[in-house]
């Protein structure tokens, strides 16, 4: 084998190491986003109901 062939194995073997690990941790990233967008989502409405709770009670 001749250097460039080498060179271009060690580039290809590390790419194939690292580009799935960070495609995994984009996909974790976007994850955390939605679980977070839903979790202020719930405290919105939880927040909601404890207001609309109590202007009931003192209506």
């Amino acid at each position: 084998m001749t250097t460039w062939q080498i060179i271009l194995a060690i580039i290809v073997v590390a790419l194939s190491i690292i580009m799935p690990i960070y495609y995994s941790h984009q996909r974790k990233k976007e994850a955390q986003k939605e679980a977070e967008a839903i979790e202020r989502m719930q405290i919105r409405e939880y927040g909601k109901k404890i207001n609309d709770e109590t202007r009931n009670k003192h209506k």
